[in-house]
């Protein structure tokens, strides 16, 4: 079969390798549709704290179809749909994703059967379930009256949060950079805002959160989901006193203003992938479940489909401007 490897950061390589063996306890999965993460680009570009050298890569996000079961499997038969498989970037898998990112495999873990679903459907289910996280570790329910959140950065979890957050009656303001993605967020009811519109030459140092401030106010919770100090700091300054700044965007260090966060009471919050470690839980049912109820809009997320082959230059040549989510079909 046909595979992703990545030996080194900034190289990628497709190579054949036998497809793997279902033994007794094992499940064989065909591959069908795999998203790519930014935890993916991170892994290739070498600034991840995961470390992906064997066939199929990392490759969480992933829709599959069983195609071997092994004698002792229970509930799982041939042609099942699947969510949580893991190793997506070759074209059959028998390694499970349990709760991703690093974690242990949990000792006999099978993967999800969801037969309700189609698999771009299904490969969706880690970013939706990291959405939720977010989500719930803010705390929104403990605000009394209309709630209000900043969104900082429109990628693919922040889209999905960002509807997570309208869907539960939450007013909703989105930063981005990048026209289309603040272009679907409009569409769904946030208030978007460029913060490249605000430029010295132009607007002095009035910018992106004065404006917001001015417009939509201040917020009972705020998602950095950039993964950049300064919309960090962007954050902790619109957040209203006392309340939450969830931190998903990804960096190795941050400079957190000890004076500005004291004064203010913030609490800076720090969620795992598809774990919520405040209650040890994972989301891959409640993120399957709402995936399939068709309360989110998905499909304007899809930028393209591309093959194996595309993906050694799609992770090259990564266009975090132009693509939200680009899908990789191993079987093509």
């Amino acid at each position: 079969m046909k595979a992703l490897v990545f030996p080194e950061p900034w190289k990628v390589e497709l190579i054949e390798v036998p497809i793997p063996k279902c033994g007794p306890n094992d499940v064989l999965a065909k591959m069908v549709s795999v998203g790519i993460c930014g935890s993916d680009v991170g892994i290739f570009e070498g600034d991840h704290w995961i470390v992906a050298h064997e066939p199929g890569g990392h490759g969480h996000e992933t829709g599959a179809i069983a195609v071997e079961v092994g004698r002792n499997v229970e509930g799982i038969e041939e042609g099942d749909h699947l969510a949580r498989m893991g190793q997506g970037y070759a074209e059959y898998s028998s390694s499970v994703n349990v709760i991703g990112h690093g974690k242990d495999e949990k000792s006999g873990a099978l993967p999800i059967v969801r037969n309700d679903m189609s698999m771009d459907e299904i490969s969706f289910a880690d970013a939706v379930g990291c959405a939720i996280n977010c989500f719930e570790r803010a705390e929104l329910d403990r605000i009394e009256g209309k709630a209000k959140a900043v969104v900082f950065g429109l990628g693919p979890i922040g889209l999905i949060l960002t509807q997570i957050l309208l869907n539960n009656g939450i007013e909703v303001a989105a930063s981005e950079p990048f026209h289309h993605k603040r272009s679907i967020a409009k569409k769904w009811g946030a208030e978007v805002f460029d913060p490249n519109a605000f430029t010295r030459a132009t607007h002095g140092n009035y910018s992106v959160v004065n404006e917001i401030k001015k417009e939509f106010g201040e917020a009972d919770a705020v998602f950095e989901m950039v993964g950049l100090n300064e919309t960090l700091l962007d954050a902790i300054e619109i957040v209203q006193s006392g309340f939450r700044v969830v931190v998903f965007g990804a960096q190795k260090i941050q400079y957190i203003p000890y004076v500005n966060c004291r004064k203010k009471g913030v609490e800076l919050v720090y969620p795992e992938a598809m774990v919520n470690s405040k209650l040890d839980k994972d989301y891959w049912d409640e993120a399957l479940d709402m995936i399939a109820s068709g309360k989110l809009d998905l499909e304007s997320l899809i930028t393209k489909r591309i093959t194996l082959e595309e993906a050694v230059d799609a992770f090259k040549y990564y266009n975090r401007e132009e693509w939200i989510k680009i899908i990789v079909e191993p079987q093509n």
